[in-house]
């Protein structure tokens, strides 16, 4: 069909809610044409109601009219810029018309938008699946052998490279870098630094060293070869498209790869760095913890930031969220800390201290005072950006186009100079980045302005050659930001030659030194000021820039990989207690076990995660956590010196949607368990349950679950058998009455079962 004209709905009602209640009735009912007509009859009464826009493109596409369904995203996306929903379905409609590179960057920016979308993870997870595979993929394009550059320093050895043989000692862990990998090309900021540390580590071949991933579904790490890891690395810097052969059959190889290998094995003692992030992975620190019983497993993450800690108003509150709680978990697991910067460790060990005030747990920065050499390309060999070509100046803001970035009091600034000056006399001013979140103002202020659409150029999906390119043509470059751990384009400024501009705060004094000129955090005056001087005082930008050809060089990142080497290797030295001896849990104290609210990271968070054990366990969930077929064990440490007596735990279950039966006991790990009491529960039913404990001094009380036979738990994302769920658990005296009843009565529920 095509597309429907707001006048083409004939004898339509004036009345806007009828209509709209007519269009919704008529969509329930599958009938999409004539959905359709009654929707664009509401839209010529009220053309601003985006939604119903989107409501509307869903009946043309339901109709069999992609493309009209994509002309009325677009006109949302238009009207409510930084929807994720709105280009996941832009995304849909593209893949329909047969346009699957253009869908992939739609989803991959829905994903960017809202990182807790799984309709649109799903979808860029399709690209595990062989081109041919992919009912709506184009037909596979016949890849032709790359040219290495001779001027590129990235090494391209086989990608059939076995890996490292033998139990490994030191395990750099790339989960989040993959992931990265199945929706975009052209890495970031922490990508730029796993990719170049590890390459490195890897041309050095220490011993013992692997490159692994962690498989969620089998709860293991497996090695992925270093061929394929560098094979990865050296196509994410030669382009940016997502869909290109080459690319995609190096991500099928590395899928490939990692589900045939068998899972990693460790040596004693081993450590394990995760130089990215690791706090979207479920149950990761499960599996860490039993690595850590089983073979002395060292967790020694790479913490780039704070940022959602300190400045969480320009973080997605999912984020905040997610980080919150990686980082009270991360106190309890990690044997050592490396930091990008003297700032972030202060940071870090000042949130650290305040969460466990009794741990010093070691804190190595390895700044990233670092980068690659300049790729001297023949003249015209990269081309810059179109509106660049004929010769005008400009500055370079390199960043991802987020609120923390600030860019909106840049684009102020940007309008002040021209409104002085005159844009003739005012430099272009080029933002190379993706498209983050709480961007919106600033990019509502760049439509609305023609002045600075004129003068201002934002480009994504950017490769590495062209930004070189950019980095050698721009008279300076500008950083701004509300906060930083690190900020490696001002160290890539440097390392090309060109002064940076920054806010000073934060680690941005250690990474721009002597060679970049700084201004007055959020000021836009001294922000203007700054950019005069260096725009119009061509004496000061050059002084500046022997300054910055005086200064030391920015290091090698070889130089880097083996200080991480080395303070991995220094953090052997200090033996920290498993993670539940680093708790103090007094009796009679209730432990919620779900995933619980930041913004601020709480010891009840990491408690949540650390009392489960074994393989027994679903993910925790906001409501609470499953356990699945099988044995889950609950772990609860007691307090140092507790005098014997008996205890009672009571734990707040909940039985799945079908009726369950399972058996529980309770002790203490290593002694007497009790005997197993058999439990039936109702379909859906909430109830507690108590144990009685002998306690001795000191010890773990231990929770043992079995479920002979899970059940089918309906999930519009996943099919999966669970057990019986656990809200919360406490441990208290059997004479203490008060804990007793304040733990009961915190719900009215139906019954108690004792045992």
């Amino acid at each position: 069909m095509d597309i429907i004209s707001w006048a083409d709905a004939p004898d339509a009602p004036l009345d806007p809610d009828e209509l709209l209640a007519r269009a919704d009735a008529l969509r329930d009912a599958h009938d999409w044409a004539d959905a359709a007509v009654a929707y664009a009859a509401y839209l010529r009464l009220r053309p601003g109601e985006w939604a119903i826009r989107v409501q509307y493109g869903h009946c043309l596409k339901e109709a069999g009219d992609p493309q009209a369904a994509l002309l009325s995203y677009r006109e949302a996306e238009r009207q409510h810029p930084g929807e994720a929903d709105i280009h996941l379905q832009i995304g849909h409609a593209l893949k329909r018309s047969g346009r699957p590179e253009e869908a992939l960057e739609e989803y991959a920016r829905a994903l960017t938008l809202d990182p807790g979308s799984a309709a649109a993870r799903e979808e860029l997870l399709a690209l595990d699946d062989p081109p041919q595979k992919a009912a709506w993929a184009a037909p596979p394009l016949e890849a032709t052998p790359e040219v290495p550059s001779p001027e590129r320093a990235w090494p391209a050895p086989s990608p059939a490279m076995p890996p490292t043989p033998g139990a490994a000692t030191l395990v750099f862990d790339v989960s989040d870098l993959l992931d990265y990998f199945q929706h975009n090309r052209a890495p970031t900021g922490i990508q730029r630094v796993q990719l170049n540390i590890i390459r490195e580590a890897l041309a050095q071949a220490p011993a013992g060293l692997a490159v692994a991933g962690f498989v969620a579904a089998e709860a293991v790490w497996k090695a992925l070869p270093p061929g394929l890891f560098l094979r990865l690395a050296a196509l994410s810097r030669d382009g940016t498209a997502v869909a290109d052969a080459a690319w995609r059959a190096a991500l099928a190889a590395v899928g490939d790869a990692l589900r045939q290998a068998p899972p990693l094995a460790m040596a004693q003692g081993c450590a394990l760095v995760n130089l990215g992030t690791s706090w979207w992975i479920p149950d990761y620190l499960r599996v860490v913890r039993e690595a850590k019983a089983r073979v002395g497993l060292r967790y020694i993450p790479f913490v780039h930031d704070c940022i959602p800690l300190l400045v969480p108003e320009h973080c997605a509150a999912g984020l905040v969220d997610d980080f919150a709680r990686w980082f009270a978990a991360v106190c309890l697991h990690a044997d050592a800390v490396l930091t990008n910067s003297d700032c972030t460790r202060v940071d870090f060990l000042r949130l650290q201290r305040r969460l466990l005030p009794g741990l010093e747990l070691p804190c190595f920065p390895v700044p990233l005072d670092a980068a690659e050499p300049a790729v001297h390309a023949a003249p015209n060999a990269v081309p810059l950006p179109p509106p660049l070509r004929g010769g005008r100046p400009f500055v370079l803001f390199v960043g991802t186009i987020e609120s923390r970035k600030n860019h909106l009091l840049a684009f102020g600034a940007w309008l002040a100079l021209l409104r002085r000056h005159g844009a003739g006399a005012v430099p272009d001013l080029v933002c190379v980045g993706k498209r983050g979140w709480l961007a919106e103002a600033a990019l509502k202020l760049h439509q609305n302005s023609a002045a600075l659409r004129a003068k201002v150029h934002l480009l994504h999906g950017v490769a590495d050659t062209e930004l070189e390119a950019l980095y050698r043509g721009c008279l300076f470059t500008l950083y701004n930001s509300h906060y930083e751990g690190w900020g490696l384009p001002v160290t890539e400024s440097l390392a090309h030659g060109k002064v940076p501009l920054v806010p000073d705060h934060s680690s941005l004094r250690e990474a721009g030194g002597e060679g970049a000129v700084y201004f007055t955090p959020q000021s836009e005056p001294e922000l203007v000021a700054r950019l005069e001087q260096l725009i119009f005082d061509a004496g000061f930008r050059q002084a500046q820039e022997e300054v910055v050809r005086a200064a030391p060089k920015p290091r090698s990142w070889a130089e880097v990989a083996r200080e991480v080497q080395a303070a991995v290797q220094r953090s052997a030295g200090a033996a920290l207690p498993p993670p539940r001896e680093r708790l103090s849990l007094p009796l009679g104290q209730v432990h919620a076990l779900r995933l619980l609210p930041g913004p601020e990271p709480s010891l009840a968070m990491a408690i949540a995660d650390a009392l489960r054990e074994g393989p027994g366990w679903s993910r925790l969930e906001a409501s609470g956590v499953w356990t699945t077929p099988g044995q889950a064990l609950l772990r609860l440490p007691l307090e140092q010196g507790l005098p014997p007596g008996r205890l009672r735990a009571y734990l707040e279950l909940v039985a799945p949607p079908q009726p369950i039966a399972f058996r529980i006991r309770a002790g203490l790990r290593g002694g007497v368990p009790g005997a197993f009491r058999q439990v039936e529960a109702a379909a859906g039913e909430v109830f507690f349950c108590m144990l009685e404990i002998t306690a001795e001094a000191g010890g773990e009380v231990e929770i043992e679950f079995e479920i002979e036979q899970g059940v089918a738990l309906p999930d519009a994302s996943e099919a999966r058998l669970v057990g019986v769920g656990v809200r919360s658990v406490m441990v208290c005296r059997r004479d203490d009455l008060a804990a007793r009843l304040d733990y009961l009565e915190r719900a009215a529920l139906p019954r108690l079962v004792a045992g």
